[in-house]
């Protein structure tokens, strides 16, 4: 088709379509101009903000520094700082409760106590084993914490969730 045919053969409909496409792109110009001319838009409702700045405690700390020893593998608490006298009474009788398992066919539903003998030392009575004979005469300069747990049962996952807040790899920690 040769431009005159072209030229020929529009209708009124073909023009108006022609001509209103292109009227979009001035429409379109003169908004945008009109924007950026225009006062920037405030937000409805404050952004909330965190105040992260380090500040000073309410009283002055006794401590200047923090050794924080996660060591993990070794023998269990149980066995060194953190008594559980139902489960010595229990020693090697069935769990009375309900089980669920990971791998049921390495389980075993027997309860076992720990073989080893704890006493209170000192000023605040706490439980040490006697596997760590001189731990007890320092236990007063130590920090024991026996309320960490985690919903996480496989050892792995649940030592990343007790350090880093999550189960997997890759999360920043304490130490």
């Amino acid at each position: 088709m040769t431009p005159s045919e072209c030229i020929t053969r529009s209708t009124r409909r073909h023009f108006l379509a022609s001509a209103a496409l292109g009227g979009g792109p001035l429409a379109l110009a003169c908004l945008m101009a009109q924007q950026a001319t225009a006062e920037p838009k405030k937000p409805i409702m404050q952004t909330q903000g965190f105040d992260l700045t380090a500040k000073k405690p309410p009283l002055k700390p006794r401590a200047t520094a923090m050794i924080s020893l996660f060591m993990q593998g070794g023998p269990s608490q149980m066995d060194l700082l953190d008594p559980k006298p139902l489960l010595n009474k229990l020693h090697m009788q069935k769990f009375p409760g309900k089980i669920k398992y990971d791998n049921a066919a390495q389980a075993s539903s027997l309860v076992f106590g720990s073989p080893w003998k704890f006493k209170k030392y000192g000023q605040h009575g706490t439980d040490v084993s006697e596997l760590l004979p001189h731990f007890s005469t320092i236990v007063d300069d130590a920090l024991v914490i026996r309320s960490m747990h985690s919903g996480v049962n496989n050892h792995g996952q649940a030592i990343y969730a007790l350090n880093g807040g999550r189960p997997t790899a890759g999360r920043p920690s304490l130490g």
